[in-house]
């Protein structure tokens, strides 16, 4: 199988401008000569907003070097289904069931994931996610699959039989031959197998970690962080975005800057080697190549 291009990953609560310094982030290594996939998974489409360009699930030119797109799982998944589904009565509705399904979000952006890095069209992915309960649920999905996987595979002679029971009390039901059965597995659990290779090696994946300097957001980073650490995930960079510039002649900004100040050092206690990065809050929106790649130098330096 061929080797996977890396991936770059940005997560963090609603509201901390992961969005935004993820597509900073897409411009500064595009304009630098990279070939760049920006894919979004966030349901709420922010990603178009701060490009000022309307998105969809294939990939649209930003500028040179740099593809964009917003994923919409449930969408892929109906027309996956295909037409064929329309006017089957229970089966219509039971395909409805599934595509409302919990967890269909995650699938599918795995399955879009793992399709762009297999295409290796780009240098580089950069996954721009959902709040940070979701970005958990999809980076355990291929820890998930591959446990099926294995499973399926143990169970394939049972299945097999039970394929060849269907189809004598059956006749004319057609099913996978145990060779084919046997091959699809293998097959998907060396997809798995290979996103999971990446996404725990950190010469070909970083997790960048975005927070603000406030308290419970700084929580809940702690325990992204432990909780990633545990599933042998390294975080690259954890960004506190938003910090209060230093205002002297402001009462309000100077208190502001002293708890944001108390905050970003306990980030920096909780984040051990990690390395972390400070960008102060912005007096206007970011929005449209320019302003990201002023963004990026801010976010980057001249790394």
């Amino acid at each position: 199988m061929a080797d996977l291009c890396p991936v770059m990953l940005f997560s963090g609560k609603g509201g901390v401008g992961k969005t935004t310094l993820a597509a900073a982030t897409a411009v500064r290594l595009a304009r630098g000569g990279s070939r760049v996939l920006i894919l979004s998974t966030d349901p709420a489409h922010n990603l178009s907003d701060v490009f000022d360009t309307p998105l969809s699930s294939r990939p649209r030119e930003i500028l040179p070097g740099l593809d964009a797109m917003e994923l919409d799982a449930r969408g892929l998944f109906a027309e996956a289904l295909g037409p064929e589904t329309e006017g089957q009565g229970g089966l219509k509705g039971l395909m409805r069931l599934a595509t409302d399904a919990p967890g269909i979000d995650e699938f599918g952006a795995i399955e879009v994931l793992l399709r762009v890095m297999e295409q290796a069209e780009h240098d580089l992915v950069i996954l721009d996610t959902a709040p940070t309960g979701h970005t958990l649920r999809l980076l355990m999905v291929p820890e998930l699959l591959d446990g099926w996987f294995g499973t399926m595979l143990e169970l394939r002679d049972r299945i097999a039989r039970a394929g060849r029971l269907l189809r004598r009390f059956l006749p004319g039901t057609k099913a996978p031959s145990e060779g084919d059965l046997a091959r699809d597995l293998e097959g998907g659990r060396k997809r798995i197998t290979a996103l999971r290779d990446v996404l725990t090696d950190d010469q070909k994946s970083q997790i960048i970690l975005v927070t603000i300097p406030e308290a419970l957001s700084v929580l809940e980073t702690t325990r992204t962080l432990q909780m990633l650490a545990s599933h042998a995930m390294t975080v690259g960079t954890i960004v506190v975005n938003q910090l209060q510039p230093a205002n002297p002649g402001c009462p309000h900004c100077a208190r502001r800057r002293e708890i944001h100040e108390s905050e970003l050092a306990l980030m920096r206690r909780n984040a051990g080697a990690t390395p972390v990065r400070v960008v102060e809050s912005q007096p206007t929106a970011i929005r449209g190549a320019d302003a990201l790649e002023g963004m990026a130098r801010l976010l980057w330096g001249d790394t």
